[in-house]
């Protein structure tokens, strides 16, 4: 009886773990946990049951049980590449990019030639810091595969970052390629590079507002080439957007393209305009209007006689590394701690949450859900802003407010890779983590220069 029982666990395994599948399919995460585990329960050894079990902890937002999973499943195939891939992957999500690295090298011995543990290791390059040879590996998986879509994109990261425009922004250009929702406009012409002289161009937006808020510094740029420019702009940024220089006539939609000659996304003009210095696109002018009913002068009549700081400690949750460039206000606490200063909180979305977790109360004064025209109105009257990276970064470099950005480990290429300065906004300074996640070390400089700042 033990002996047929034997013989009949590893099918027995297999049917389980096509139930799992068959879950997993219907996106039923949980179920198929549970039965991989079953599966695994009968044969132990079995390397789909260690496989899809580690998947399904990975969309149920358990990596450290994917990890486990993984490790289990190369200890029997110590060079399967897939699994070798998933784990690489797994590291990176979690930001420990050497561990990353070193499986995305086994992979790439695994399975040489194949440009996706290639690509896996270029990425762990770049994340270690190691730029040269980052840019040397995305070379190479372009060579050999030259249509990839992820290895254009990251590489024109680098370039970018390194301020070497010329070879960034053509390949920047491969970026839609990454984007499900970017969808080209049907029967206008796409501006391609040639003068847009006596054209009607409908300019588009695309990414995040950040994005938006940056360049529109380029649209005067554009209207001096003699194009009528005609602006497309995202419902949030209507009213902050209401004056901007450069634009000939705001179009609520691209609904009729014969108004128009050629079109462009907004985050393509500073590559068709050939940029390469940032001094000579300084930010966009923009509308700030205040909120109603005198409310912004009586929040800030209640930090009179201390220095008003506002802070944001995280961006848009919709973005995919908000995680790596997000703090949580307890980050921001010990500025509470100066007597000297009145905070205000900037911060918008879920994260508001934390502000009834904290217990400051009057400590931090909340400036309530403003939208960006309101927001510009309260960041011009404080004397500095200190946040993570996110859209209001670029709200207060343009208006000129100081503003102090706390950037992770691996920020995006607007920032650079090193020093204090920006360079597309004179009034931010920079402070960068030296390892990934390690916000209190960066907050101990940020009080350090605050304390120098107030004497």
């Amino acid at each position: 009886m033990a002996s047929a029982m034997a013989c009949d666990m590893p099918d027995s395994a297999k049917s389980l773990c096509d139930m799992a599948y068959r879950a997993f399919g219907r996106a039923d995460f949980a179920t198929a946990r549970a039965l991989a585990d079953a599966c695994l329960e009968l044969d132990p050894g079995f390397a789909d049951g260690w496989r899809l079990l580690a998947e399904a902890h990975t969309r149920m937002g358990q990596p450290s049980a994917a990890i486990g999973c993984l490790r289990r499943l190369l200890q029997g195939a110590p060079d399967d590449p897939d699994a070798l891939a998933a784990l690489g992957r797994t590291y990176l999500d979690l930001g420990r990019a050497e561990e990353a690295r070193d499986v995305a090298e086994r992979a790439c011995a695994a399975a040489p030639g194949d440009p996706a543990p290639a690509c896996l290791l270029a990425l762990a390059l770049s994340r270690c810091g190691d730029r040269p040879k980052a840019q040397e590996a995305f070379e190479h998986v372009l060579a050999l595969d030259p249509d990839h879509a992820i290895a254009p994109f990251e590489l024109a990261m680098l370039h970018l970052s390194n301020r070497a425009f010329g070879l960034g922004w053509p390949l920047y250009e491969r970026r839609h390629v990454l984007d499900p929702a970017f969808l080209p406009l049907d029967g206008i012409p796409r501006w391609t590079g040639p003068s847009p002289e006596g054209r009607k161009l409908l300019v588009t937006p695309e990414g995040g507002y950040g994005d938006m808020i940056w360049a529109a510094r380029f649209l005067p740029a554009v209207q001096a080439l003699g194009a009528e420019v005609h602006l497309q702009v995202a419902p949030a940024l209507a009213a902050l957007f209401s004056d901007l220089e450069g634009v000939d006539a705001f179009a609520a939609s691209a609904a009729d393209p014969e108004a128009f000659d050629l079109w462009c996304p907004m985050l393509s003009l500073p590559g068709k305009l050939g940029v390469t210095d940032p001094a000579r696109h300084p930010p966009a002018r923009l509308h700030a209007r205040p909120m109603p009913d005198d409310r912004l002068t009586r929040l800030l009549d209640r930090g009179r006689g201390r220095l008003r700081v506002g802070i944001i400690w995280s961006g848009s949750e919709d973005y995919g590394n908000n995680r790596h460039r997000a703090a949580r206000l307890t980050a921001f606490l010990p500025l509470a701690e100066l007597p000297s200063v009145q905070l205000y909180s900037l911060q918008k979305g879920p994260p508001r949450a934390q502000l009834a977790e904290s217990g400051v109360g009057n400590l931090l004064i909340e400036t309530d859900d403003c939208d960006f025209a309101e927001t510009a109105a309260t960041v011009r009257a404080l004397d500095l802003v200190i946040m993570t990276d996110s859209a209001v970064a670029h709200l207060a470099g343009s208006l000129g407010t100081p503003v102090w950005v706390l950037l992770d480990a691996n920020p995006y290429w607007y920032h650079g890779i090193s020093g204090e300065e920006a360079d597309w906004y004179p009034s931010m300074r920079y402070f960068r983590q030296d390892r990934p996640g390690d916000w209190a070390g960066v907050m101990d400089r940020v009080v350090r220069a605050f304390t120098e700042l107030a004497g």
